[in-house]
């Protein structure tokens, strides 16, 4: 068979309730050249029957639960296309986002990742009117890392050769959450970034995250961004003042389950680098605040 022009990425774990709806999103694109590769990683819904119902349309791989990360890069080691498009296995598209991203592509062989608007929407399909502008230079972390840009996995499509050259996924980040943002870095300093100010990509917000997932992945983070780019005064500013606001965060989740002498010792930590090299009077007072209410 011919390489088709877009290989579109599915993480797929238990979301039998929604993948039909995403599947659907993908057929109906106007860019007809593209081939769909969903990872299952473990699901125990029968998530897999609604897949394979699909027959031939989708190349379809069932792997052990590993991971978001470890299913997006078996889906993309598996990808023949040119192009690679990651949708969640939740969220949805616009019929003409893929066309509309593939054509400034091919049109701008110096841009490596292009990404659109995203609709925030609920449960049930419903708009939040919630609207996440694709580019967003007062963002600290846009500004300082991905050229003003902040990429959803699904509103992004990418050069598999820029794949190619900085890797995929690190999979250190075991379960959804800041995966995304370690990656946007690497590219953003390889290539350039371009963004279509549509919203083509709906985002569905259905899942909650426990809090100590998304703590445990902050400190993660901000260590191989830190390794990579702490030669860079500003972006090694906005990293200590983003570890000292994790502090204050973590040290708040310790006490709030009844670690408190813990707890109090990492806002102790938060402080002293809130007053040093965070130089973040905001992070301090947030770490002062709840070391008396830790009390």
């Amino acid at each position: 068979m011919p390489e088709p022009l877009i290989s579109v990425v599915i993480p797929l774990y238990n979301a039998r309730d929604v993948i039909r709806e995403t599947i659907e999103s993908v057929l109906a694109q106007t860019c007809r050249d593209y081939e769909i590769v969903v990872i299952d990683d473990g699901s125990t819904d029968a998530s897999g029957d609604v897949v394979r119902s699909y027959g031939e349309r989708i190349r379809y791989i069932q792997q052990p639960n590993g991971g978001v990360a470890q299913a997006r890069n078996r889906g993309i080691a598996a990808a023949r296309g040119r192009y690679i498009a990651l949708l969640d296995h939740d969220d949805l598209w616009a019929p003409d986002k893929l066309a509309k991203q593939a054509a400034v592509l091919d049109a701008q062989p110096a841009v490596g990742l292009v990404v659109t608007d995203v609709v925030h929407i609920d449960r049930a399909g419903r708009s939040m009117n919630q609207l996440g502008p694709a580019y967003q230079p007062r963002q600290d972390f846009a500004r300082l890392f991905v050229q003003g840009f902040v990429p959803t996995p699904s509103a992004t499509l990418i050069r598999a050769s820029i794949l190619k050259t900085v890797g995929g996924f690190d999979e250190q980040f075991n379960s959804a959450g800041m995966d995304d943002h370690e990656l946007w870095a690497r590219i953003a300093a390889v290539t350039t970034l371009a963004g279509i100010s549509e919203p083509l990509t709906f985002h569905r917000n259905r899942e909650i995250k426990p809090a100590g997932i998304a703590l445990g992945h902050r400190p993660l983070l901000i260590e191989k961004l830190m390794t990579r780019f702490s030669q860079d005064p500003a972006k090694r500013l906005y990293l200590q003042r983003e570890m000292a606001f994790y502090l204050a965060d973590q040290g708040k989740y310790l006490v709030k389950h009844g670690q408190r002498r813990e707890g109090r010792s990492v806002l102790l930590q938060g402080l002293k680098l809130s007053l040093g090299e965070g130089e973040s009077l905001k992070a301090a007072w947030r770490c002062v605040s709840r070391l008396v209410r830790s009390w």
